[in-house]
């Protein structure tokens, strides 16, 4: 997604890299999602790009909405205690 907004917006991944001080496999690995982003590097990101930051969350809160939600809306299942496995049994 952040791809898409940056190439609409007309600017490349070394033009971004160079507004945050930072190299263009930053960048890169951003849009890949390879490195994860906080808010205030969201903002910053989207800023360098001249990308709307909030356009491009409602976007994606639309997208969302749009996804199917699980059945039994938990986030996580996970196996019985007695079931787990220990670390120590990996060594």
């Amino acid at each position: 997604m952040l791809r898409q907004a940056r190439l609409a917006s007309g600017v490349t991944q070394v033009e971004v890299a160079e507004r945050l001080g930072n190299r263009q496999v930053f960048v890169s690995k951003i849009e890949r999602g390879e490195r994860r982003l906080d808010v205030i590097d969201f903002f910053e990101y989207c800023e360098a790009a001249r990308i709307d930051a909030i356009a491009l969350l409602k976007e994606l809160k639309r997208q969302l909405s749009n996804t199917p939600k699980p059945i039994t809306g938990k986030l996580a299942v996970h196996a019985p205690r007695s079931q787990r496995t220990r670390r120590s049994q990996f060594k």
